[in-house]
């Protein structure tokens, strides 16, 4: 019997960032549970509603638009009814992170999760991927 750990690692080194190439505004979804069954929601801090208003919210600046943040990946991968969802972690800009190597959010509310969440890969002409690209370093 071997004490060497036996799993493989899900996420490459030189690949494990996203940065966005278009507006990701409402394209991050949350993962919810009621009851016994699970579905996908759009997260609280990835769209311009509540409850952050229309303005002044850094972490949707970082998303709305082509090069504007990074999304680390997670290393978990959701398939269901054929479209495929990576989980992603928004690295937030600013001086107020820099302790926390630029995780910001909260664990206290529902979709926000420490600013991260799921986005669709769409592989195989299945589902609308999101305007995402590798960024390795």
């Amino acid at each position: 019997m071997t004490s060497l750990l036996t799993s493989v690692k899900t996420t490459a080194s030189d690949t494990d960032y996203y940065i966005p190439v278009g507006d990701l505004t409402g394209q991050i979804y949350a993962l919810n549970q009621v009851g016994g069954a699970f579905s996908l929601s759009t997260a609280q801090w990835a769209f311009w509603g509540a409850p952050f208003g229309a303005g002044g919210n850094r972490a949707l600046s970082s998303i709305n638009g082509a090069g504007r943040g990074i999304l680390r990946d997670m290393g978990k991968t959701i398939t269901s009814s054929l479209r495929t969802f990576r989980k992603i972690q928004l690295v937030v800009p600013g001086n107020s992170t820099l302790s926390t190597f630029g995780v910001g959010g909260r664990a206290t509310g529902v979709g926000d999760d420490y600013y991260s969440g799921f986005i669709e890969l769409g592989f195989e002409g299945n589902g609308v991927p999101a305007p995402v690209a590798h960024y390795g370093r």
